[in-house]
């Protein structure tokens, strides 16, 4: 099993708001399907800032991550609780979701 993270972050009015975890994972288990490999998702929040954290079967750390950060991009893009929120871009040389 592998692990990745992704990292939400809050842009204007959104920065306020702090969301319920139990939301977002509903959110993106209806995103997510079935052949991704996903076992288990982990959610953190607090105010202007989100942390999920995936656990899936995929072949190798950087499946999940891409899955990951797509599950994500498309829940930002599509959800309206999640207006005005984003992926944070990672930084470095460590490849998508592997800090």
């Amino acid at each position: 099993m592998y692990m990745a993270s992704v990292t939400l972050a809050a842009s204007g009015e959104a920065t306020h708001r702090e969301l319920d975890p139990h939301l977002l994972v509903d959110l993106l288990w209806a995103l997510a399907e079935p052949g991704l490999g996903i076992e288990h998702m982990r959610v953190a929040t607090s105010p202007g800032r989100i942390e999920v954290v995936f656990f899936s079967t995929a072949p190798d750390a950087h499946s999940v991550a891409v899955t990951g950060i797509h599950l994500c991009e498309t829940a930002t893009s599509s959800a309206p609780q999640l207006r005005g929120w984003f992926v944070v871009p990672l930084a470095g040389n460590e490849g998508p979701g592997l800090q």
